[in-house]
Formats: structure tokens, sequence, C-alpha cells
């Protein structure tokens, strides 16, 4: 048996500027309706993908934060696989098991801003975002920017300095082994992990669960933190930006979207699917 595994972003990919997903639900039904697992794989926090995951009434897990948590709902099928062991620390929680591959939000903060402090550096971030300031910068709801600063493993910045200062910070910021990922708006400081690392994890979980199926990993995505995942798919899916640019990606099997967010995520996973 063969079966797609479809591990995607959010923002700008399948949810559109306004945070709606409404132009998707067409493939995600025909998802459903084939076994094929649809996976969140974001730079949001795990309870803004935990609300998505509800309202699509999805079971599968959630990889947050870029890679550097990962949850798989205590009713998911492959959450017997979630146990602790020498190489991955699963933890128990109420509704889930998580596994975090990347630093803590809190040793991230202290060596940003013991540098901001030092050095005079011109940034913010969603630490220093009330939830009123964050839903204005972001356009989030107030209760969406409540769920957006819930960060466990990473900090996004806004920068408003030189790019010499620039190369700076993010010099000093490799140091502590903190790396500076640029995403679609934000720039995300956080541990060595990344997208691909919950894409690895993910697969690992399905292919333990269900060994008798030959999957086909499927990534979609369209900004430079969805380039790690999308080059470790089997299929990259690449979502265009809203001025028609896009990212390079280098991967064998290579599918561009004609539109952008969730109308081009909608089109390309049809036309995937029927071509099976």
């Amino acid at each position: 048996m063969k079966k797609l595994l479809i591990i995607t972003d959010l923002d700008a990919s399948f949810i559109d500027e306004n945070y709606q997903y409404t132009e998707a639900i067409e493939a995600v039904n025909k998802l459903k309706k084939l076994g094929f697992p649809l996976v969140f794989n974001s730079s949001k926090t795990l309870v803004e993908c935990e609300s998505l995951a509800r309202e699509l009434e999805l079971t599968t897990p959630l990889i947050a934060e870029n890679g550097g948590i990962i949850a798989v709902p205590n009713h998911s099928e492959i959450a017997p696989l979630c146990k602790p062991t020498t190489e991955q620390a699963w933890e128990q929680k109420k509704d889930h098991s998580s596994l975090i591959t990347g630093l803590s939000r809190e040793f991230i903060l202290r060596k940003a801003h013991q540098a901001r402090k030092e050095h005079g550096y011109s940034f913010k971030g969603f630490h220093d975002w009330t939830p009123e300031e964050l839903s204005n910068i972001t356009s989030l709801t107030h209760e969406a920017a409540n769920l957006a600063k819930q960060r466990h493993v990473t900090e996004p910045i806004l920068w408003n300095d030189t790019h010499t200062n620039w190369l700076d910070f993010k010099s000093q910021m490799q140091k502590k082994w903190i790396r500076t990922l640029r995403g679609g708006k934000f720039i995300h400081l956080m541990g060595p992990s990344d997208k691909a690392d919950g894409l690895k994890v993910t697969t690992q979980l399905y292919k333990q669960q269900y060994p008798e199926i030959e999957w086909t990993i499927v990534a979609i995505g369209d900004s430079d933190n969805d380039k790690s995942m999308l080059e470790a798919a089997d299929i990259a899916i690449v979502i265009p930006h809203a001025d028609g640019t896009s990212i390079d990606v280098d991967s064998p099997h290579l599918i561009k979207a004609k539109y952008p967010s969730s109308k081009g995520w909608n089109d390309s996973v049809i036309t995937l699917l029927s071509s099976l």
C-alpha cells in the first residue's frame, strides 16, 4: 500500500493573509477521505496549532515553533510510540506527548536581551510586546495574539538596526548555538533544530507504526524557514508569495503552486492527488 504524508507550513501556505483556510478545505477533505495524514509544521506556537487542528478535527502530530517542539495527541494512532528513549525525551502531558528538540526560550531571551543591552541593538520581539501591540503588528485578534505569545523554544523579532549590526548580532547568537532564521515576516531566534527535524521525527513515527505502507513525504511551504523541510521531503510544493516571487528549493520532485496561500495549496494538492 502507498500513502502520502502531507507536512505543511501554515502562514501564507495553508492559511491566507486573513488567517483563513476556507479555500483549502476541498483538498483537506480529499486527504481525509483517502486516509492521508495532514501534519502542521509551523513557526506558530503549539496552542495555535492545536486550535486549528481542533477546528479541522485532526488527530495528527503538530510541529510548532519551526520544529523546536513536536506534540502527538493522546488519541492519535501513533501516540503509543511516543515513549522516552535514550535518543528522544518524550514527555507525557495531559492531552498529548511532547518532544523538545530546541533550546529553551528562556535561554534564548537571556542571551539576546543581554546582547541588546550591552551593544544597544535596536530590535523587539514577542516578549517585548503586549497582546495589543502584537495584534497591531500582525493583524491577529487579541485572543490569537495571546496564543502567539505562548512560546517554548523560539523568539520572533523585528530587526530595526543596520545590516552591519545585524551581522554582529547574528555572529554573537551563533556562538551561543542560537540560530537566526528568517520567516515570512519575522526573524526567528531558535536552537539548532528546524522544520526538517520535525518532519524527520514525524516520518519516523508513521513508518514505525505502519511498516507495511510505502510512504511518500510531501512538504508544502513558502518561506526561507520552510526550505530545510521542503528539501528533506520526497515531493516539495512551493507556494508563491502574493507578489509572484517564490523561494528557490533544491528538490528532485518540485511542484510550484500556481497561486499564493490557500488557493495555491488547494490547487497543488488536488492536482497531486489526481496524478496518483
